[in-house]
């Protein structure tokens, strides 16, 4: 026998050291597992936002647009974005039961019912909105002068896309630069509401609309996705800068709904509330979900802040038959210094917020069974006459959301 024995490892060691390469291995397990799980479910996310592309976003616009419409200091304020919020009336996607349900008729087509030019700056105390009447008569991608809210439509059917033709329409009209697109339909308008669990408000007087089934009562009321359809669509309360005062209504009591439930100050939770609407609208295909997440991290002080709304101002005149607003063209400088830069001294109108009751302005013509004007009422008579009653041109949103509930 050797005088040097092969000396075996304890039973005990040997143990320890299988059980530690296992335990090593079934965490490697265990991770990967959770980091393909995080991965799907990002995946997942993402691939269930609708997304288009659009042309022009970013750019800088030429240096004789800049100057007239007051847009020069931007390229200072790098980290500001502008964002251009668009409501479609595209009944596409809803059933013939939805319809019926939502009040929104059958017409064909699409076109943008709300066009609101957004600014999110860093170290602003407010998120500006600036809204252009539907109803505006401007110049529009293709050269064609007629309503603004056709731009959309246009730009489907000659292939440059509704969001890029509307983008090239607004820019020329304001010299801002755009950044992003953010599109809902009726459809996921409704989704929106009722995924974030309804809106309270006060109101001092009913509110009804029969074109839009809108019936509320005085008081405190619970909206869900229906009602607050039908609260920003009305059409029988007053006129285009009454409804673009309900809208922003809206948007500050969801606003003051979500900060009083802490989601601004958590931002694991504001990022599902960020994904959870980014599901039901649509994008455009530069807003992937890294960057929508960035922007939320970037900007969850600013859209803490106050909701300032206005709209740009104008007068109603006639096209044919068709009753139209004509913008005051010398007032645009004013309104985009104001959304660029917060301008108090900007030279600034307002109206009551219609959404509060009382009275809201000159009632308004219904449309015949919910209908909406189609791309070409803007220069063909035969449309019939539509009532647009003149009131003053901005409407604000600014923290005032009505009574307690």
């Amino acid at each position: 026998m050797g005088q040097h024995a092969d000396r075996a490892t304890p039973p005990t060691i040997q143990r320890r050291r299988e059980w530690g390469r296992r335990s090593v291995t079934a965490v490697g397990v265990l991770v990967g597992s959770l980091v393909l799980v995080v991965v799907a479910s990002v995946w997942s996310i993402d691939r269930s936002i609708e997304r288009v592309d659009v042309s022009g976003l970013g750019e800088v616009p030429e240096s004789d647009a800049e100057s007239s419409r007051g847009d020069g200091a931007e390229a200072s304020e790098a980290e500001a974005l502008t964002v251009l919020v668009l409501g479609s009336d595209s009944r596409e996607d809803l059933t013939p039961e939805q319809r019926r349900e939502l009040g929104t008729g059958d017409a064909p087509g699409e076109r943008t019912e709300v066009i609101a030019l957004t600014r999110l700056a860093p170290h602003a105390e407010e998120v500006r909105m600036l809204n252009v009447p539907r109803d505006s008569v401007v110049e529009r991608c293709d050269g064609s002068r007629g309503r603004i809210n056709a731009a959309y439509e246009i730009g489907e059917a000659d292939g440059r896309g509704g969001a890029t033709c509307t983008v090239e329409t607004l820019t020329a009209l304001t010299g801002v630069t755009i950044d992003h697109v953010v599109m809902v339909d009726f459809g996921g308008f409704v989704d929106v509401i009722d995924q974030l669990g309804g809106v309270s408000m006060h109101l001092e007087e009913p509110l009804r609309d029969d074109g839009s089934h809108l019936d509320l009562p005085a008081g405190c009321v619970d909206l869900d996705g229906r009602d607050a359809l039908a609260f920003v669509r009305a059409r029988q309360l007053d006129d285009d800068y009454g409804r673009i005062a309900r809208q922003h209504r809206l948007i500050a009591e969801v606003r003051a709904e979500l900060a009083e439930l802490g989601v601004f100050d958590d931002l694991p939770q504001l990022l599902r509330v960020a994904n959870t609407i980014a599901r039901s609208v649509e994008l455009d295909s530069s807003l992937d979900l890294m960057r929508l997440q960035q922007l939320v991290r970037e900007h969850r002080d600013t859209v803490a802040g106050d909701l300032e709304g206005r709209a740009l101002p104008g007068e109603p005149t006639t096209i044919g038959r068709a009753e139209v607003l004509e913008l005051d063209e010398a007032a645009i400088p004013g309104m985009v210094s104001w959304l660029l830069h917060g301008d108090a001294e900007a030279e600034l109108s307002t109206v009551d917020d219609g959404a509060d009751g009382g009275d809201v302005g000159d009632e308004t013509e219904e449309r015949s069974g919910g209908e909406e004007p189609t791309a070409d009422e803007d220069v063909d008579p035969s449309n019939g006459p539509q009532t647009l009653s003149g009131q003053a041109p901005a409407g604000t949103a600014d923290g005032d959301v009505g009574g307690d509930c």
